[in-house]
């Protein structure tokens, strides 16, 4: 039996991918969660083998996205995880890769890669569907049609996109504000953006947030 705990946002979704998962004889939701608070409550209170979780889940003490993920990592080595997501950011999934979360599937995959992925993270192997994949086989021409970010400029700009105050940013990331709002300014500059709607509306269209079409 593999116990699951289940991390999202968005209630449907996360009742969603509990009732899938109740349908599979292998399974166990242990639990469900609704930001990183939540979460770490439950990796706390009861036994996980696996990890479902969104990438954007704002609030929470650790917050979300990358940082998160690193130390979810860190805190809990033995337990996998399978990051279903929006996002569809070839260089934030290179990075999300990196940090050692080997099975991504994107929200707008078929519910029957699901059981699998969650099956592979279980025994530590890597799940990547075509949509991801794909996603990934273009990376290297967004990167020549494209202005170079940083992993921490992407994380400034999505957490700045979904409406969360610099003070609380850099409380998360254990900087200060200066050096936060620097990066902001600086990654603007980069994508000739020059509002915050302008942000925003370019956090959308590159699925840096939570629920992007």
């Amino acid at each position: 039996m593999i116990k699951v705990l289940i991390a999202d946002d968005h209630p449907i979704i996360l009742n969603g991918i509990s009732q899938v998962l109740a349908s599979e004889v292998d399974f166990q939701v242990v639990g469900k969660a609704t930001d990183s608070t939540e979460l770490l409550h439950l990796l706390h209170t009861v036994d996980c083998d696996v990890i479902v979780t969104d990438y954007s889940m704002p609030g929470g003490e650790i917050g979300d996205g990358l940082p998160m993920l690193q130390t979810l990592r860190r805190r809990y080595p033995a337990t996998r995880i399978v990051l279903v997501t929006m996002l569809d950011n070839p260089g934030l999934i290179r990075s999300i890769l990196k940090a050692g979360i080997e099975v991504i599937l994107s929200k707008t995959d078929p519910l029957s890669h699901l059981a699998p992925a969650i099956r592979a993270a279980f025994s530590g192997l890597s799940y990547l569907p075509p949509s991801v994949q794909a996603l990934l086989g273009a990376a290297d021409d967004n990167a020549r049609s494209g202005p170079k970010l940083s992993q921490r400029e992407l994380e400034v700009l999505r957490k700045c996109a979904a409406g969360i105050p610099l003070v609380e940013i850099a409380r998360q990331a254990n900087r200060s504000s200066k050096t936060i709002s620097a990066q902001k300014s600086v990654a603007m500059k980069k994508l000739g953006l020059t509002s915050d709607y302008e942000l925003y509306k370019y956090a959308i269209a590159h699925g840096l947030l939570s629920g992007a079409q």
